[in-house]
């Protein structure tokens, strides 16, 4: 599956509010790095975001622009839009691991992001 793949589907999740789906998405170890900063790591300490995200019936985010190096097939550079207008220019980084009957199953690994914006 390619990364943009991916994240459509990580992103179809957070748009319908799934947060089962989109913890699955998540390395346990998944982290969010704001200013060359992680301020966020693991799964335990994402899933109350995603939470309070969702109190918002109405929360949801759309790729306005994105832009994949073709050296660097792990990640994608996404603008977003929210439903609250805030444009929001982050890197998704997916790790593949090989689990024990040798299926590959790719994880989001890290959320950098580069900016944020209001509308």
């Amino acid at each position: 599956m390619t990364t943009y793949a991916l994240l459509s589907e990580y992103l179809s999740a957070y748009n319908q509010h799934d947060v089962n789906k989109i913890i699955d998405f998540l390395h346990p170890n998944c982290r969010v790095i704001f200013n060359d900063q992680i301020v966020l790591q693991g799964v335990d300490a994402m899933r109350p975001t995603y939470e309070h995200d969702f109190l918002n019936p109405n929360a949801s985010a759309t790729i306005i622009e994105h832009n994949q190096d073709l050296d660097e097939q792990d990640r994608i550079r996404v603008v977003l839009k929210t439903n609250d207008n805030r444009l929001i220019d982050v890197t998704y980084v997916f790790e593949t691991k090989e689990n024990d009957d040798k299926i590959h199953r790719q994880q989001m690994i890290e959320h950098i992001i580069h900016s944020l914006k209001f509308l």
